[in-house]
């Protein structure tokens, strides 16, 4: 992608010291500051909309409140781009063309930045920003040790990182091997709270700042939507615990950010709409279909030998080829897939407890933990950010392991599709494999296994295509 960064610039001041710098932490995108001055911010934003960046992301952190809410004042002023389509004037620093095509970008710090200075302060400096936070939740807690973000001597004080994952939120936990388990879910509890109470929806990340009071409660005392992520100096503790933390690093973080943007501004994935169609219309022959096709139904063979005890996700699941593959018991498995017509073939037999109906990117978010988490032939079909922001998720939610089927789809395959026409030509596909390979597996995460197989031959072209099992272990 090629990403315009909107960075404020007061009186010509352009400080890259004190600015957010995407490109250190990946090469997947090309980025392109435009300094936007104080005396020309309506003419600078337009000539940035006209130069037609496939997306544009606000650099808010260092800088002051008021030059960042210009920028949204400005946006909203504007009201319309030349392509008669509606601007965004909202709290996200990311807006993609995927759908509007010179949509632009309004930053999270149109938001207030809350912070209170002492005990009496912390109901009325909330209440100013818009939402009655106070005191969120009452515990037993009374332990303080040291976490991330500790922004103060006090060590009954923490900062907690959440970023927006699609339709939810994800806390950032404080360093576990120093902490008390108990204190380190209720921080976290609470900031997702935060994040309702205050209503930040829009805000791609945020920190919460929390006090651990006497009794043990904990008490909200700030709320920050400019951290300090993707320094261009030092390490900052936001950063620190992306790196620590966040499944995939900084590149995943920046991707997620991407895809959220998509899913709340484009309304849905790159492919999801095609995709539905394609397969609805395949729904009642596929699992004929699979049989028919040379080697597919032994890609299932590598995932059986692994252990899938306790509950178990299976994204993209289709009818069920690969539940009903697997030795687990029946009705201890959950799918998601786009198709309802194929979800309630997969529900059919008994194997799946549910299929929620939707793709893998809306609806993973918002699902509650598993043990497992399992795919096969489906992430071909998305984009590596997409990938990317799944991986994330799917680590997110998994207790004991995730295992995926990546398939490594050879250009001449979409090209003879692509000649099919709509629908058909959303079944072309993407190899995933070198992103699998550079995707930085969290701590505490291994690599247990990686297997290359034939997997199948497409009766239409064919191209054979290979997968590879990759199993990941907590």
């Amino acid at each position: 992608m090629r990403i315009c960064i909107l960075q404020s610039s007061r009186q010509g001041d352009q400080n890259h010291d004190t600015c957010a710098d995407p490109s250190r932490f990946t090469e997947q995108h090309v980025f392109e500051r435009h300094w936007i001055k104080e005396d020309s911010v309506e003419e600078q934003i337009e000539a940035a909309l006209a130069a037609a960046f496939d997306l544009y992301w606000t650099s808010t952190y260092g800088q002051q409140a008021e030059e960042t809410t210009e920028l949204s004042r400005v946006l909203e002023k504007i009201g319309k781009n030349p392509h008669e389509q509606p601007l965004c004037a909202t709290s996200s620093p990311l807006t993609t063309q995927s759908e509007r095509p010179t949509l632009p970008a309004v930053s999270a710090s149109g938001q207030a930045s809350v912070e209170s200075h002492g005990p009496g302060d912390d109901q009325r400096d909330l209440e100013r920003a818009g939402s009655p936070v106070g005191n969120l939740l009452k515990g037993g807690v009374k332990t303080s040790p040291v976490g991330f973000g500790q922004d103060s001597e006090d060590d009954g004080e923490y900062s907690i990182l959440v970023i927006a994952m699609g339709s939810t939120v994800t806390p950032i936990p404080p360093a576990r091997s120093q902490m008390d388990p108990g204190l380190c879910a209720s921080l976290q509890e609470t900031a997702v709270r935060t994040y309702e109470l205050a209503q930040m929806q829009g805000c791609p990340w945020y920190t919460v700042n929390i006090r651990v009071q006497s009794d043990g409660a904990l008490a909200v005392i700030g709320i920050d939507p400019r951290p300090d992520l993707f320094s261009s100096r030092d390490q900052s503790w936001e950063d620190a615990a992306v790196e620590q933390c966040f499944p995939g690093g900084h590149r995943a973080l920046a991707e997620c950010a991407i895809v959220t943007c998509q899913m709340r501004y484009g309304g849905g994935t790159s492919f999801e709409h095609s995709l539905k169609e394609a397969y609805a219309s395949w729904s009642k022959k596929y699992d004929s279909s699979v049989a028919a096709t040379s080697g597919l139904e032994l890609t299932v063979l590598p995932f059986c030998k692994f252990d899938f005890q306790g509950s178990v996700l299976d994204l993209g699941c289709g009818t069920g080829r690969l539940g009903r593959s697997l030795p687990i018991e029946r009705g201890s498995i959950v799918g998601i897939d786009i198709p309802p017509d194929m979800a309630e073939i997969g529900k059919r037999e008994g194997y799946y407890q549910d299929i929620p109906v939707g793709s893998i990117q809306k609806v993973l978010p918002t699902m509650p933990m598993f043990d497992h988490v399992v795919s096969l032939s489906a992430l071909h079909h998305m984009p590596s950010v997409e990938l990317s922001f799944v991986l994330s998720s799917a680590f997110q939610k998994a207790r004991k392991s995730i295992t995926f089927g990546i398939e490594e789809i050879p250009e001449g395959y979409n090209e003879a599709v692509r000649k099919l026409g709509p629908p058909y030509d959303s079944m072309q596909g993407h190899n995933h494999r070198a992103a699998m390979e550079s995707y930085v597996i969290p701590r505490d995460w291994r690599l247990a296994d990686e297997t290359r197989v034939f997997g199948w031959r497409s009766p239409n072209t064919g191209h054979d295509v290979f997968t590879t099992v990759y199993r990941f272990e907590h």
